[in-house]
């Protein structure tokens, strides 16, 4: 069965990108603008993780990581972040949050596929 992912983003592109290379290596996708739209979204879809941009209008990407952590359906699901802050280095995973993990926003699929093999494994 294909693991289904939320991706949480304002740019249209960058969904309408990461759509596009999620369904092509097999991922079924749902994309969010922002955190209502996530709210809204999140019960009936029933993610397997999310992928979430960082920096967003209205609530941000760790404030909407914090909601998403004290709900009890939500506290454990993986939550990537993605940020062209983030160095390309590597995927990196939070030191606090085990269920959390960032990454660069780049246009490589490579990283991101291999963490997504990983959290929703």
């Amino acid at each position: 069965m294909a693991k289904r992912i939320l991706i949480v983003d304002d740019e249209p592109f960058i969904i309408k990108l990461l759509t596009q290379r999620l369904v092509a290596n097999g991922y079924l996708v749902l994309a969010a603008n922002n955190g209502a739209d996530l709210m809204a979204k999140l019960a009936a879809f029933k993610p397997d993780a999310i992928l979430m941009d960082v920096m967003m209008p209205g609530l941000d990407g760790v404030q909407l990581a914090d909601q998403l952590g004290q709900m009890p359906g939500t506290a454990h699901l993986p939550i990537i972040f993605h940020s062209a802050l983030i160095s390309p280095d590597q995927p990196q995973d939070s030191p606090t949050h085990p269920h959390h993990h960032y990454l660069s926003k780049s246009f490589e699929p490579e990283p991101l596929l291999e963490l997504l093999h990983r959290v929703c494994s």
